[in-house]
């Protein structure tokens, strides 16, 4: 409980200040011990290992008891998998994460990296003596760490990029987690406009949109070409390889640069952008007062997310190496939403997932500003350990405080007769 105990103390601090406290960093010495068998050593003596599988990788899993430290084991054949709709293997474990029932607790934080998930392991709760937290990395590399925070069991989950991966973390824990379950994710994202600014932690409290890359658009510029009786932007034939048509000229104009609902008008805009899909209104407004007491309440910021499906084109970001029809996308965006503060890549998958979950997902997320879009400013790396930590103690003691609702007898009976052994007990 000392770690816990510092983040109070510093939170107080916090607000005086009007700071991140460098207190909430965790000691040197009280870090995760590195993951066996992901360090160059390991890797140099298993690559022939490797080279004979295309799902061989190194699995950390905690021994019977937890008694001795996570041991890596090298897997050398492809598993066998049942049930083709979504796959097992015969121990139950899943297809990508590669865990079973009783590895993740029903209170889960959602993280980009192994590194941040292994540096927000520091804030669990010592483990008992002579035990380890629950470790376990899977075949596709995502790391799953279960323990203890303020008594709560709580897994901590590296989900890595985009929405395809957010999917099966959703997804996945789901599938082996009885009872109603919360997830809190906590990232990285760029500021789109004010409020919202460096170093700040931007809570989707008012939900997420997603920012989709439209390819027919392409593909219609394409047919277009055919057509000779397309003229150019600049009269000679040719405009960045596409006609300038009517498709061409949405390029060009920043309110045509992307179309949003459910239907769009006739032809094509180069990016479709959803209806906002809501946060956990609970959760998120948990969120905003744990984050506000670890790092003062001048620096959360509630607002709309955007979800993208690119780090660079859905995202705005504009180079002369592809004809990505962009230009316009951020300031369109801003402009049809001025409530939108953050823009990344995962969190509008989180919150859809939720939705379509039949009341058994709470759901919301909260990011570091790490860029400011509209300045082009970008936060200085020494700064970003002390703000992860600030954002993981928030995101942990709202998860613990969040009721939820409990699996049934009857599912209790099941686990008990199926011999589930949960690992934070």
């Amino acid at each position: 409980m000392q770690v816990q105990g510092r983040a109070r103390a510093a939170s107080r601090q916090a607000n005086q200040q009007g700071r991140v406290p460098q207190q909430l960093l965790p000691a040197r010495s009280s870090a995760p011990a590195p993951i066996s068998g992901l360090g160059p050593s390991a890797r140099a003596q298993d690559n022939s290992a490797l080279a004979g599988s295309s799902r061989s990788a190194t699995l950390v899993k905690a021994q019977a008891g937890h008694s001795e430290s996570p041991t890596a084991v090298i897997g050398r054949h492809k598993p066998l998998y049942k049930d083709a709709n979504f796959p097992t293997d015969a121990e139950g474990r899943t297809y990508h994460l590669g865990t079973r029932e009783g590895e993740v607790a029903p209170r889960i934080l959602s993280v980009g990296s192994v590194a941040r998930a292994q540096l927000l392991s520091s804030l669990l709760d010592p483990p008992a003596p002579g035990k380890q937290h629950f470790q376990r990395i899977s075949s596709r590399g995502f790391l799953t760490i279960t323990g203890r925070f303020e008594g709560a069991p709580v897994s901590i989950v590296s989900t890595h990029m985009g929405m395809p991966n957010m999917d099966f973390v959703v997804r996945e824990n789901r599938a082996v987690v009885r009872g109603q379950i919360a997830i809190v994710r906590l990232g990285t994202c760029g500021a789109v406009q004010r409020p919202a600014k460096l170093g700040d932690l931007l809570v989707a409290s008012h939900g997420s949109i997603a920012v989709r890359r439209d390819p027919d658009y392409w593909s219609m510029l394409e047919m277009d070409e055919h057509q000779p009786s397309a003229l150019t932007a600049n009269g000679s034939g040719s405009s960045n390889g596409h006609a300038a048509n009517g498709h061409a000229a949405a390029v060009a104009q920043p309110n045509l640069c992307f179309v949003e609902g459910p239907s769009a008008p006739a032809g094509r805009r180069p990016y479709a952008v959803s209806l906002p899909v809501r946060s956990d209104p609970g959760l998120a407004s948990i969120l905003v007062e744990e984050a506000a007491a670890v790092v003062g309440p001048g620096r959360v910021v509630q607002g709309l997310n955007a979800s993208a499906d690119s780090f660079y084109s859905s995202q705005g970001r504009t180079g002369s190496l592809f004809d990505d029809g962009n230009e316009g996308l951020l300031g369109g965006l801003a402009a049809q939403h001025p409530d939108l503060v953050s823009l990344e890549m995962e969190t509008f998958q989180l919150l859809d997932l939720a939705r379509c979950s039949r009341g058994s997902i709470r759901a919301t997320g909260m990011c570091v500003a790490l860029a400011e879009r509209y300045s082009n400013d970008f936060l200085e790396y020494s700064k970003l350990e002390a703000l992860e930590i600030a954002g993981g103690t928030a995101a942990l003691r709202a998860l613990k405080r969040v009721p939820l609702v409990g699996p049934s007898a009857e599912e209790l009976s099941e686990a008990a007769a199926k011999g589930v052994a949960y690992v934070w007990e």
